[in-house]
């Protein structure tokens, strides 16, 4: 995210940075994920000084405890101010607000320590650094990679990778897995193994430098410039997952090829900078690899995106075309608007035969968000960025004559005035023809108003969706090309690898 220049900084209060997390960070609900690591905010108002607290579960290491607070502090301190150094349960932390107005706030972490094995996903940052292991021990030691899938095993050198002693390769993927995520080791070598045969297939070994992780690494040096580039509207790039997908970088001289690059960042053009890295992209000497997991028995792909400008790589295998959809492969469910108190549960648009793609679109904090899904895929594709859409939709009229907009403070706030601003209309809209029977107006009406006199922002975010879909239902639920066109723009915003929305050049490893 952009830092606002100093002067311009408005003063922090509790409320707008509890907003500013939920708008950084990829949002699940009440959970909000930063630098790999899953947290839920707590507010004490009565505590003197009040408190904002981070729950999360101890990642396994401190490293990427040290990476999440770094992050956190550095947005925070970039986008507000006056913000101070502090410590809260023995951790670095932030105070803000001033004690004459009572207004003074700390915002510290609260770590839970389980030896419980970890049910979920790796966090990304173990996942991807484990990935350069393997394959920096290809590039530097000559390490020959190979698997056995009668008795599911990867070899290094014909020793099977838990034993061989030579690399270490599966003490490396011990440390950094930690006791916590230590039993997951094995559910990812086969991915680590397909992932090394793929990129050495398409670009071979000689020449590459060793692969970096963490500040040394391509992606921190592009985190650190996009507060310098602009679209081609003008418009501010944003942070570096709006750009781009890429978890790791390949790189042939990294220092001549950062030279070059900062001579194109002091032009600032993010149209610009992405031609080239289409250009190092075809000579081979810089190439961004989004990186997923890869189920059992199943060989990776190389597949790049986003290099349309470039007939040399469009002319290769490895190019993927955008796949065309109509009207009759889109499927729509947003029954969850009136079933039930949470907002949790996410309305769906289902692409492609057999619903291979799938659009959630849900409550993210005080807002909603619209993640992209591949059906059968461990992770999730990408996020939307909301501004966009948005920007799609101004043109559109809701029954008042406004516009979608993601302000939560521009919602109704009593049944008064959803009936002033033209609920009714829009709530008949979107259930008409529904197959699951919808309450009447007046029922759903009192059921969100027993829901807004306990969870404000979940009867706040209810409106938000039916808003949502009446606007894009209005303007795109006909059998037209337009129509479809709208919906797997969404898509393949959301994943990244949409022509003409100035996202980065890159190769996709899956």
């Amino acid at each position: 995210m952009a830092v606002i220049p100093k002067n311009k900084r408005p003063e922090p209060t509790l409320e707008s940075v509890e907003d500013f997390l939920y708008e950084y960070g990829q949002v699940n609900g009440d959970k909000i994920t930063i630098e790999g690591i899953e947290f839920e905010i707590e507010k004490s108002i009565k505590t003197k000084p009040k408190r904002i607290e981070l729950h999360f579960e101890h990642p396994g290491a401190k490293r990427f405890i040290d990476k999440f607070k770094q992050t956190i502090w550095k947005e925070v301190k970039g986008n507000f101010d006056p913000v101070w150094n502090d410590t809260y349960k023995g951790y670095s932390a932030l105070r803000f607000g001033y004690r004459s107005a009572g207004t003074e706030t700390k915002l510290g972490f609260s770590v839970e320590f389980t030896d419980e094995v970890a049910k979920g996903s790796v966090p990304a940052p173990i996942q991807e650094e484990g990935t350069t292991y393997i394959l920096n021990a290809t590039l530097e030691d000559n390490a020959k990679f190979s698997t056995d899938d009668a008795k599911k095993q990867v070899f290094i050198d014909n020793k099977p990778i838990k034993t061989e002693t030579k690399y270490k390769i599966y003490k490396k993927l011990q440390k950094l897995f930690g006791a916590k995520y230590e039993k997951r080791i094995d559910d990812w070598l086969w991915t680590y193994y397909q992932q090394n045969r793929a990129f050495l297939d398409e670009y071979g070994k000689p020449g590459w430098d060793s692969f970096l992780y963490g500040d040394k690494a391509f992606v921190k040096y592009f985190q650190d410039h996009m507060n310098e580039m602009e679209r081609e509207s003008g418009v501010k790039a944003g942070d570096y997952t709006t750009w781009n997908p890429s978890d790791i970088w390949a790189v042939k001289n990294m220092s001549k090829v950062k030279q070059d690059l900062d001579k194109q960042l002091k032009k600032g053009s993010l149209g610009e900078m992405n031609n080239i890295l289409v250009n190092l992209m075809e000579s081979k000497e810089l190439v961004g690899i989004s990186l997923k997991m890869i189920k059992s028995k199943q060989n990776a792909e190389v597949k790049l995106h986003n290099v349309e400008t470039s007939p040399i790589l469009k002319d290769l295998k490895s190019f993927a075309k955008i796949e065309e959809y109509t009207m009759k492969d889109i499927k729509f469910r947003y029954d969850h608007i009136w079933q039930g108190d949470a907002s949790y549960t996410p309305t769906q648009v289902k692409i492609g035969s057999g619903g291979k793609y799938e659009l959630n679109i849900k409550r993210s904090g005080n807002r909603i968000s619209i993640n992209t899904q591949i059906k059968g895929a461990a992770a999730q594709g990408g996020q939307t960025p909301i501004d966009m859409v948005v920007d799609d939709l101004k043109s559109i009229k809701l029954p008042d004559g406004k516009s979608f907009t993601k302000d939560q403070n521009s919602y109704p706030t009593t049944v008064k005035e959803m009936d002033e601003r033209g609920y009714e209309e829009m709530y008949k809209f979107i259930t008409k023809g529904q197959n699951v029977t919808a309450p009447t107006y007046d029922k759903f009406k009192e059921h969100w108003k027993k829901i807004y006199s306990k969870k404000e922002r979940t009867a706040t975010v209810k409106l938000m969706l039916l808003t949502f879909w009446y606007v894009t239902l209005t303007g795109y639920s006909s059998n037209t090309v337009k129509s479809a066109e709208f919906w797997t723009d969404l898509l393949y915003t959301g994943m990244k690898i949409k022509p003409g929305r100035e996202f980065a050049p890159h190769a996709k490893i899956s």
